[in-house]
Formats: structure tokens, C-alpha cells, sequence
């Protein structure tokens, strides 16, 4: 059964066949992808893909450069999974970013979880030292609960990221930050075979919720 519909905005960049090429190459099967044009054609051959991806092509949205937030809220509403993730048509996730978020469901409890991205330049975001939601410190790389959405939406805004998260957050709703890098910015996984890409369980970040494994940290430093 298909868990995690990833909504995929585009404007015809030939990036968003890499885009989608990381989702088939995903180590599990459970998700599907909504792919929307915006105000653009499809500039692809839909029989090159399998059943999991749909294509929409809508009129230019009122959104200007690095914005998205009407692309995706149009696509959420075609998602009947119990989670909605997200993709720019610019970027990639690895291999194993759907069966990992699977794992850690089964693990902790969580209405939103997020993966740190890296750029090209090796920032990391959020950064390893945030210890919440920061304006500027965070992306597009979470996967939500698709029942939030009925009362949360994205908004147009130069950090239409962080609003709809701080949104979120302000709901009480669960979220957690991952203390693995998963989501990779205008480049692809294999970019980053040397660079260190998981980190100690500390680096979980736990809002409006705990975190077990700060009591572990401290604790082990007193023994």
C-alpha cells in the first residue's frame, strides 16, 4: 500500500528527470508521486514512468522565484496517503529516504518528521547545532501527516518553509528533526560519498515532545 505521496513542483527543468529518477530508485515501494507544471508543459514522456507518477499541468501560479507554496497546496489535494512528502524539480533524496522515514515511524511517534539537506557547499540544514525551527535553517526535505493539511497551509513567502513548520509547531503537533542528511540540494547522493551524512542519536531534535536520548547523552557523561 502506498504510504508517502511526494508532491513535485516544476517549471520544465530537465533536473526533474534526475528529480524523479531518485524516487525510482527508492529501496522501497511505498509511495507515489504528484508531478504539477507550472504554467509550463510536460516536458515528459509519461511511458517512461511507472504507474506511481502523475503528471498535472495547471496555469502560472501567482508564485515568484523560490516559491512553491500554491504548486504544492494545488497537489496535496490529490494526495490520498496517510503521509505527503515533498521534492523540488531540482533536487534528489537517497535511496533508502522512504524506507528509513518507515523505520523511525515504527520507532518514535511523530506528526512531522524532517531530514537535514546538504548544498553543494556542504551546508548542512538544519544545522547540526539547532536545536528547533529556525527562519533560514530549514527546507523542503519533511514528510507530514496528510490530516494536517486540513487546517495548515503553505503560503506564499520568502520562507514559506519555515511558516508552514512554525505553524505546525505552534499546533503542538509532534515533530521531529533526523540526525541523518537525506535530501540533497541541486546535486545527488553519490556527490557526497566522503562527507559524513548520519550522526549520533543525539542530534535528534524532539519539539513539543521529548527527547530520550539527552537524558542517555547526560547520563553517560556522569559515568
Amino acid at each position: 500500500m502506498d504510504t508517502i505521496t511526494f508532491i513535485i513542483p516544476s517549471i520544465g527543468r530537465d533536473s526533474l528527470k534526475n528529480t524523479i529518477l531518485s524516487l525510482l530508485n527508492q529501496t522501497s515501494d511505498n509511495w507515489k508521486a504528484i508531478i504539477i507544471f507550472d504554467g509550463c508543459k510536460n516536458t515528459l514522456d509519461k511511458n517512461d514512468y511507472n504507474e506511481k507518477c502523475t503528471f498535472y499541468e495547471i496555469d502560472k501560479t501567482k508564485c515568484v522565484i523560490n516559491q512553491a507554496s500554491d504548486v504544492r497546496n494545488y497537489g496535496i489535494k490529490y494526495a490520498n496517503t496517510k503521509w505527503v512528502g515533498f521534492l523540488d524539480d531540482d533536487d534528489t533524496i537517497s535511496r533508502d529516504y522512504v524506507e528509513y522515514f518507515l523505520n523511525q515511524y515504527t520507532i518514535f511517534n511523530f506528526d512531522l518528521f524532517i531530514y537535514r539537506m546538504i548544498n553543494k557547499d556542504l551546508t548542512i540544514l538544519p544545522s547540526l547545532l539547532s536545536k528547533d525551527i529556525i527562519p533560514c535553517d530549514i527546507g523542503i526535505s519533511f514528510i507530514v501527516k496528510r490530516t494536517i493539511f486540513d487546517s495548515i497551509q503553505f503560503k506564499n513567502s520568502h520562507c514559506e518553509d519555515y511558516d508552514f513548520l512554525n505553524l505546525v509547531k505552534k499546533n503542538k503537533n509532534l515533530i521531529l528533526i533526523s540526525n541523518t542528511i537525506k535530501y540533497f540540494v541541486k546535486s545527488n547522493e553519490e556527490d557526497y560519498l566522503e562527507e559524513q551524512l548520519e550522526y549520533g542519536d543525539y542530534y535528534k531534535i524532539f519539539i513539543n515532545g521529548t527527547n530520550p536520548f539527552i537524558y542517555l547523552h547526560y547520563f553517560h557523561k556522569l559515568l
